[in-house]
């Protein structure tokens, strides 16, 4: 009896053991691969938003290098001494405009038209729906 027990057949065999082994290896594989896929579609994600921002600092760059360029000339220090410190050439006349100002008038309300129903009796409104004639003198 005991003999049996040790000849009973194995849980798996050795064709059995490879497959389950080569099968444990793909799905390693496809999970590796399948996490590598993810990472590279990560990789471009930002680019095309970075890449506009790169462009809007160049443009910024060679306004912010123009504005440079003007307030380094002889033409903007002319156009400042004129135009904010007052001062003027020899032959030029300095003309400063006045502000006056003026108080506005109100506007007069126009009087209301008096309104008829007012002064109007309910018996004068009854009077004109029946008859449909001139009311009689009071």
């Amino acid at each position: 009896m005991y003999k049996e027990l040790w000849r009973q057949r194995p849980l798996l065999t050795l064709p059995q053991i490879i497959i389950l082994l080569l099968v444990g290896a793909a799905v390693f594989v496809a999970v590796d691969l399948n996490r590598r896929a993810q990472a590279g579609q990560l990789v471009g994600v930002g680019e095309t938003d970075l890449q506009a921002q790169v462009d809007a600092e160049s443009t910024r760059q060679v306004s912010l290098q123009v504005t440079l360029e003007y307030v380094q000339s002889d033409d903007y220090i002319a156009a400042y001494a004129r135009d904010e410190a007052g001062y003027v050439l020899p032959g030029e006349k300095r003309v400063v405009p006045l502000v006056i100002e003026a108080t506005p008038l109100p506007t007069a309300v126009p009087t209301a038209t008096p309104d008829p129903i007012q002064n109007a009796r309910p018996w004068q409104a009854w009077w004109h729906l029946l008859v449909n004639a001139p009311q009689p003198s009071q």
